[in-house]
This record gives C-alpha cells, structure tokens and sequence, in this order.
C-alpha cells in the first residue's frame, strides 16, 4: 500500500505540473501558481492508490483524482470548465474504463457505464437547455467521464455521486449565503462539486456497496 501510494504520490505530481503547463498555455486557460497543482495533484492520487490498492480499478481513481485536481482548480479560479479539457476527458475516461472492463471482467459493468453516461448526461442537458443559469454546458460536458467511472462501478455509485455533488453544492451555496460571500443570484462553480463526489464513490466503493 505505501508502494501504491509513493507511485500515486509521484505520478499526480508529474501530471499535476503538465496539467499546470496546459492550463497555461491553453487560449481561454488560466495561471495557476506553482506548485498548487503539483502538490494537490500528489496528495489526492497519493491517497486514491492507497485506498483502491490493489483493485482493478485503481487507474480509475487516479483518474478521477487528477480530473478533481486540474478541472476542480480552472472552474474554482475562472467559473468555466474549457472544452479543450472536457472533450478530450471523455475520450480518454472511455478508454480507461473500456481497458479496466477487458483486462478485469469482474471489477465493474461496461453496461451501465454507458447506460449511466447516457441517461446523466441526457438529464443534464435537459436541465441546461430548461434552466440554463441553474446549469452550465461545461458542468453537462463534464458528467460524460465522470458517469462513465461511476457508472462502471455500479448503478449505486452513480446516485451516490450525484447525492454528494449537491449536498456538496448546497453547503458551499450555505456557506457562501452564511458569510454574505454570495447572494440568491450568485452562481456557484459546481464542477468541483460533481467531481469530489465522483472521485469519493471511486476511491470508497464500499460506499456505493452500502
């Protein structure tokens, strides 16, 4: 276990500093100073392997842990989450999760991984075109990768994660209400809401067992 962490440790670094420079150098990207993101990035993948260790599914919260870090930091820091990072994301979760179902059969669905990116992302979408203030598209591009990791896990995974995301969202929109930090019509970025609580059914999946 404290291999798996060392590695996760040493790995979320490296991508904490490439996922500094890409948001740098991206068109609409924003400055992060250093070394948030590399520190943040080790700690989170460093713990991710420790828990997951040694589960077929520990890239996975690997890979949630670094989405938390670097997508968590641009939509806390700029309220967008860039397509430039969202789009790609999919791609490569799909990749990830399709690479877990093959080499592991036995460590999750693929089934309800796309049936779970599918309908989350419809729902999104629907709530986005409905309420457009209420939802953001870069939250809706978001829950592809993040319905697709939780989705893999289990259909319970996928309503614990969004059960977190909002109770999440209403503290931090509580808090903000609390310390007059935010008012009634004050958005609040929800991305980092919708990616701890991913990473949180991943990374304790007796949760989603419960």
């Amino acid at each position: 276990m404290l291999i798996a962490a060392a590695l996760g440790a040493l790995g979320g670094a490296l991508a904490g500093w490439g996922g500094r420079v890409l948001l740098g150098g991206l068109r609409r990207g924003v400055v992060i100073r250093r070394p948030v993101l590399e520190v943040a990035a080790a700690l989170v993948t460093g713990l991710g392997f420790a828990l997951a260790w040694p589960s077929a599914t520990v890239i996975l919260v690997g890979w949630a842990g670094l989405l938390t870090v670097v997508l968590g930091a641009v939509d806390i820091a700029a309220h967008r989450l860039p397509d430039a990072l969202t789009l790609p994301a999919i791609l490569i979760t799909a990749g990830l999760v399709l690479a877990t179902g093959l080499l592991a059969p036995g460590s999750g669905s693929l089934v309800s991984a796309v049936v779970a990116a599918v309908v989350v992302t419809a729902v999104f979408w629907a709530v986005a075109a409905l309420a457009p203030r209420a939802m953001g598209l870069g939250d809706v591009k978001l829950v592809p990768s993040l319905a697709l990791m939780s989705g893999y896990a289990s259909v319970g995974a996928v309503l614990w994660w969004l059960m977190i995301a909002f109770v999440l969202g209403a503290v931090v929109s509580l808090a903000g209400l609390a310390t007059r930090r935010l008012s009634m019509r004050s958005a609040i970025p929800f991305g980092p809401c919708l990616l701890v609580g991913c990473w949180v059914v991943l990374a304790f999946p007796g949760l989603a067992a419960g």
